[in-house]
């Protein structure tokens, strides 16, 4: 118990500071614990990137197929999002939001193309309507991105009008026409994997994100989270 005593009245201040202390180094081993993980994060990333899109290419030069270039764009454009994704103001942290986080995001990485030697054009329009309008979210989301639930701010207009998710709603369109110029059991069941995570992720992210009033008011104004009219 700390009391009054003559000659020694610098001691609480000693502790005061020493406690400062220990608080400041403990906050910065976290911040580097933080970087730590986010660089291994991109490495990862970087890594299974590159073995997706070198898969492609080479199949692209055997048999030239718009849809091999195309989903190529579209997962480079998710790599930089990650990459250049902005700090948030609270992150949630479980085994379930890891496991759907990385089952969403690095489950498209494992496609792999067919040896189809044309494209149909069904595929072809969903690929470049789904690039198109992921192109769309991320110029009105910005670097509101990441990949662990997070409050980063809310985005309300242009397509987030339409949907909460249009991001993870121009991922499908994309996949399903990827799926339809490169059938295979292997690919349709990396997209059902996928997009089942993608599905409790979003249920994850707005566990969150509904703490927050302006979210909350966001999502009574804003009734579909991923397709209009059915969910």
């Amino acid at each position: 118990m700390l009391g009054y005593h003559p000659g020694v009245e610098q001691q609480p201040r000693l502790t005061t500071a020493s406690q400062k202390g220990t608080a400041h180094v403990s906050t910065i081993t976290r911040l580097s614990w933080r970087g730590v993980g986010t660089a291994a994060t991109n490495l990862l990333l970087g890594m299974l990137f590159f073995a997706f899109a070198y898969a492609h290419l080479q199949q692209f030069v055997a048999t030239p197929r718009v849809s091999l270039l195309l989903i190529v764009g579209v997962e480079a454009l998710v790599a930089v999002l990650v990459i250049i994704r902005r700090d948030a103001d609270r992150t949630h942290h479980s085994v379930k939001t890891w496991v759907s986080t990385f089952g969403g995001t690095i489950g498209p990485l494992l496609l792999r193309p067919t040896e189809a030697p044309t494209d149909l054009l069904v595929g072809q329009v969903l690929q470049v309507a789904g690039f198109g309008l992921q192109i769309a979210a991320v110029l009105s989301l910005n670097r509101r991105f990441g990949l662990l639930p997070a409050y980063r701010g809310v985005k309300s207009d242009g397509l987030y009008g339409w949907v909460r998710h249009p991001l993870y709603s121009a991922y499908l369109l994309a996949h399903v026409g990827y799926l339809i110029n490169n059938t295979s059991a292997y690919n349709f069941a990396i997209i059902v994997f996928s997009t089942g995570f993608q599905i409790l992720r979003i249920v994850q992210e707005e566990r969150l994100l509904c703490e927050y009033e302006a979210y909350a008011q966001y999502v009574r104004r804003t009734r579909w989270r991923l397709i209009p009219a059915i969910w």
